[in-house]
């Protein structure tokens, strides 16, 4: 299957640069690459599915299909199964056809155990696909499975300047986009790979009953009829489905792109509160799922130096401030909480975390703009500690999310990456407690992730 980049560089929708710094951010903001490049406003969200749907050889699930989403029939999913396979119900057409969305091919077992539900046969579950983002949204909004705060838009400024590397060109495995073409050329590759496209379309199309994988009723067998139809005319296959069963086709009228911004989230920050007691109860569901408790720190190695050793040569994002977290906790035994923020906008956003209680922390994002020991870290480039009779209002929400009571301090340790702060430590300790092997954790945190930022980008 080609690759994302290689898709969205082959038909000129971006460049070899915009990539690169797409697969910076998503070391730092995790999420899928096709996420990081709507934040970074590369792409918009219906550009993006429906290159989704050439790379699977779906059909891409536009806004427009959202919007017309039947209600009764996706109350008819449950929340576990919907959440389990990402898939969002969109309408049933003249057919018996239930078409939903996902972020990609759903295994035949789930789309039997999704047909079951939705009372059909699984030769009956077409399966488009769609963005990351759209489909978060929609789980949310149907069936009231709460986005993380990755999956909401930052507040102010959401694009930070990643920092450039020298990197080699970008290889694409297996790829005939092996570097780019002159722009004349591959302007004129994609004006006559759509021409025809549009010519195949209408035979296409006349296939897509027979296109559907079919599963057998105890779900252990699979077979497709015809060849899979060219992802480029995939988008229209949703249309189609409706019209030529005698039913209207889905409306091409433009989105209300206002609309759609007036019903976006934001991420919460520490410093509101939730106004009703269901917002209470659903903001302490997120907050078991999204931020990981640390495993013992007699995992790390025996000294400091061999411990920011391991830090640096980590090849994962995750397996990096697990590292991080576990020798803070290790070298640094009045240690009470940590949590790992990573800039996002105007937001500081916790990413993984423990306290010496052991309980789950809660989804922690601390504003930027607001006075603070995280903004002066971040401006001053330099670690600040308080004691918490001197701390800010800011400061001290940030040690009640940590859990954290008593006469304690406060300690912000800033993480360059390339000459910027892209993540912050926030310590919790007990007051003039020492804190010199904080310093070269940082550097071997940054040292990491500008590893993993320049090898991505190759």
């Amino acid at each position: 299957m080609a690759r994302l980049g290689e898709l969205l560089v082959a038909t000129t929708l971006l460049t070899l640069e915009q990539i690169e710094q797409a697969l910076r951010a998503q070391v730092m903001w995790g999420g899928r690459l096709g996420t990081n490049l709507i934040e970074l406003g590369f792409l918009d969200l219906d550009q993006l599915s429906t290159t989704l749907g050439r790379q699977h050889q779906l059909p891409a699930a536009l806004a427009r299909h959202f919007d017309m989403a039947d209600v009764a029939v996706q109350r008819k999913l449950s929340p576990e199964l919907a959440e389990k396979y990402a898939a969002v119900p969109l309408m049933k057409v003249a057919s018996g056809k239930i078409i939903i969305a996902s972020l990609g091919v759903i295994d035949p077992r789930g789309v039997a155990s999704i047909a079951n539900e939705l009372e059909v046969t699984p030769v009956h579950v077409v399966v488009s696909v769609a963005a990351e983002l759209r489909i978060r949204y929609h789980l949310e909004r149907g069936f009231g499975i709460l986005r993380g705060a990755r999956f909401l838009r930052s507040r102010g400024k959401t694009i930070p300047p990643f920092p450039a590397f020298v990197t080699e060109e970008l290889n694409f495995e297996d790829s005939a986009v092996s570097s780019p073409l002159p722009i004349e050329q591959r302007a004129a590759l994609a004006e006559m790979h759509e021409r025809v496209l549009v010519e195949e379309a209408a035979e296409e199309l006349a296939q897509v009953d027979d296109s559907i994988p079919a599963v057998a009723d105890d779900g252990a067998t699979v077979k497709t009829a015809v060849p899979p139809m060219r992802p480029s005319t995939l988008a229209l296959t949703l249309e189609s489905l409706g019209a030529r069963h005698g039913e209207p086709a889905i409306s091409n009228e433009p989105v209300d792109e206002q609309a759609l911004r007036d019903r976006r989230k934001y991420v919460r920050v520490i410093s509101d509160q939730p106004s009703t007691e269901s917002e209470r109860r659903k903001l302490g569901r997120i907050a078991i799922r999204r931020v990981t408790v640390t495993q013992p720190s007699s995992a790390v190695a025996a000294t400091l130096g061999e411990a920011t050793r391991a830090i640096r040569r980590s090849t994962d994002r995750d397996k990096v401030v697990e590292l991080v977290l576990l020798t803070l906790e290790k070298f640094i035994p009045s240690l009470e909480a940590a949590v790992m923020l990573v800039l996002r906008g105007e937001i500081a956003i916790g990413w993984k975390g423990f306290s010496s209680g052991g309980q789950a922390l809660p989804e922690i994002a601390v504003p930027l703009e607001l006075p603070g020991l995280i903004p002066r870290a971040i401006h001053g480039q330099a670690t600040v500690r308080g004691a918490s009779s001197e701390l800010e209002e800011i400061d001290r929400l940030l040690l009640t999310s940590l859990g954290v009571t008593g006469d304690k301090e406060l300690i912000v340790v800033p993480v360059m990456i390339a000459g910027q702060v892209m993540l912050t430590m926030a310590l919790v300790a007990a007051p003039e407690c020492s804190i010199h092997s904080t310093e070269s954790i940082a550097v071997a945190t940054g040292a990491a992730f500008a590893r993993l930022m320049r090898d991505a980008s190759r």
